[in-house]
């Protein structure tokens, strides 16, 4: 009584720690989404940023925009070096936020030096301010942005004083700023909704990530106890029945050699005798097909190796068996599993396949990593999984077993040309 109360105290505490624990993936996992999309709008950023230089090449060919041609080819050598530079940054960054914020600041800075030499704020490269600050919003957030639109309302004071035209008014210099804070409010309340939206899909793909997590961890109990019960079976049959059998069979031998019988009772006496002997055999046989004991002595490769053995006697198709002994399992419930997915496989090419060659291999993933493979291949007829009768549940059986073990299931047939089942188990199952 004292440990089930102490169990049960320990109980909240443990499940605590597991919802702390969950909770500090999720974050992660949330983090890591989150600088991925933020490199990711780094490039595309980036590649604008080569359209800009590209219309900036063009501008200095048509030598009507700007009157000072040399400071113009100066400003697209920076421009080149800056661009390729944050090119080039964007992998290979420490902090990808760093490499943002840095380009934040640099993109309006070289905007205004293209304004500088076309014409200030009434320049064709003006509305550049704009996706900066667009840009700005939707990588870094609010904070930055306001950082920005003061960098961009600054240099757009300084072009109105030092590097506009003649005939450009203080009114269009108030303008400019009113569509930089329009802008920029604009890109706040898009991204806002962007950022809501990435949440409620994160919290979404979170709860099914739970959902799926503990579907696999109900099947993964109902079918321990499904083994558990076969095995429960198994060892009832070999205890009670398997006993009795022996007993009558022994029993039926020895009167079938007493000398004061007549010889049709001792015939009779030894054909009950061998019916004995028979259904001994078949519960033998129900035993093993229930719980075969060498795979709890011996494991999957053994249990495979013998189950094959006995069925290649009685099917009607050639059994070929290809196990890498390399491939080893951390836990007795893949190695069942594993085990009912190779049977389920045989009986149902046995029933439907009309096969004439079976070969079921166990090897290592082919690519770097800790798992197995298991594939159960034939030369049937093949069928489409997609238009299975109703009752048959062997597929969906199967496929729950590998889920089961957090593995993938996937089935290859074509009408005609026979079928392929691969069982892939992800590295701590298979070791």
């Amino acid at each position: 009584m004292l440990i089930r109360r102490a169990r049960q105290r320990e109980r909240p505490k443990l499940v605590t720690v597991l919802e702390a624990r969950d909770h500090i993936e999720a974050d992660s996992r949330f983090e890591q989404h989150t600088l991925a999309h933020l490199r990711q709008a780094e490039r595309e950023v980036a590649w604008l940023r080569w359209l800009g230089i590209v219309a900036w090449v063009l501008i200095l060919l048509w030598r009507d925009m700007t009157s000072d041609v040399g400071n113009a080819w100066a400003v697209l050598g920076g421009g080149l070096i800056y661009t390729a530079w944050s090119h080039w940054r964007i992998d290979r960054a420490g902090s990808i936020r760093a490499a943002a914020r840095l380009t934040s600041v640099g993109d309006p800075i070289l905007a205004a030096l293209m304004c500088a030499m076309t014409g200030g704020i009434g320049s064709l490269f003006y509305p550049f301010f704009y996706f900066t600050l667009l840009a700005t919003v939707f990588r870094l957030g609010g904070r930055d942005v306001v950082l920005i639109l003061a960098l961009n309302a600054a240099l757009s004071v300084v072009l109105f004083f030092f590097a506009s035209a003649p005939d450009i008014r203080l009114t269009d210099l108030t303008i400019a700023i009113f569509y930089l804070v329009f802008a920029t409010l604009l890109g706040v309340m898009l991204a806002r909704w962007a950022r809501k939206n990435l949440s409620l899909a994160t919290s979404r793909e979170k709860a099914f990530r739970l959902a799926r997590d503990r579907t696999r961890l109900l099947l993964r109990r109902l079918i321990g106890a499904q083994e558990e019960e076969r095995r429960l079976v198994a060892g009832d049959l070999h205890d009670r029945l398997g006993h009795q059998l022996f007993v009558l069979q022994q029993g039926l031998g020895s009167l079938a050699d007493h000398d004061k019988l007549p010889d049709d009772l001792k015939l009779r006496l030894k054909s009950l005798g061998n019916e004995a002997q028979a259904c001994a055999n078949d519960v033998r046989l129900m035993m093993n097909d229930l719980r075969p004991t060498v795979l709890d002595d011996f494991g999957f490769c053994e249990a495979v190796r013998e189950y094959v053995a006995r069925m290649s006697v009685n099917v009607p198709f050639d059994l070929t068996l290809k196990i890498d002994d390399t491939v080893e399992f951390d836990e007795r419930a893949a190695e069942a599993m594993l085990f009912r997915i190779v049977q389920e496989s045989l009986i149902n090419i046995r029933k439907h396949a009309k096969a004439t060659r079976v070969v079921i291999s166990l090897a290592p993933p082919v690519y770097a990593g800790g798992g197995a493979v298991l594939t159960i291949s034939d030369d049937g007829e093949g069928f489409d999984p997609h238009k299975t009768e109703p009752g048959h549940l062997g597929l969906l059986t199967m496929r729950e077993r590998a889920e089961a073990l957090g593995g993938t299931f996937e089935i290859s047939t074509i009408s005609g040309e026979g079928t392929t089942v691969t069982v892939t188990l992800p590295e701590g199952h298979a070791a």
